[in-house]
């Protein structure tokens, strides 16, 4: 068989092909804004194009840091100064919460309903477990304790430990207070 294809079935072929490209990449810009279906010059396309790459996009964070941890959102990996912390997927959910929340108090509470998603707030030792897992992985043998336990309380994930040494004075004075306070 002998096919034959002049130029003008080549342009058709093409210009159908580009209008396919064009209809794909302004579909959805075309529909929300309301433009007429007036096909487009390319200066127009083009013109288009480079202002919706040019609008400003809500960038959102890949890497989390605190202090010499960091946590890759994307390749979901996690490490402290050069030593990589291999995570199971529910330490690495806990971890990400933690460093999203740096500094401040987190109550068992808070993480069972955050990062589990429970309705409820079992009696169960679940957390302390986790939390045992991740702060041995977290805190190596070398390095300065970033993972507090505040007694009674919840959790501090602190790159400056006199920080999280403030938490847990806090959470004992109170906790002294309220025993000096029933006599």
């Amino acid at each position: 068989m002998d096919y034959h294809i002049d130029e003008a079935d080549i342009h058709s072929l093409l210009s159908n092909a580009v209008e396919k490209m064009v209809n794909q990449a302004l579909g959805a810009s075309r529909q929300n804004s309301g433009l007429s279906k007036q096909p487009l010059s390319v200066v127009e396309i083009i013109s288009r194009m480079e202002s919706s790459v040019r609008s400003p996009v809500e960038l959102r964070e890949t890497v989390l840091r605190v202090g010499s941890l960091e946590l890759d959102l994307i390749d979901r990996t996690a490490k402290r100064g050069n030593r990589q912390i291999d995570l199971r997927p529910r330490e690495f959910q806990l971890l990400k919460y933690m460093m999203q929340r740096s500094d401040q108090l987190l109550t068992r509470a808070a993480l069972i309903k955050d990062v589990w998603h429970y309705k409820f707030v079992p009696k169960t030792n679940r957390i302390d477990v986790h939390m045992g897992r991740l702060r041995r992985k977290v805190d190596g043998s070398n390095d300065d304790p970033m993972i507090r336990n505040v007694r009674g309380e919840g959790f501090v994930l602190s790159a400056t430990p006199a920080l999280s040494k403030d938490f847990t004075w806090t959470a004992e004075a109170q906790a002294e207070s309220a025993d000096s306070n029933k006599f």
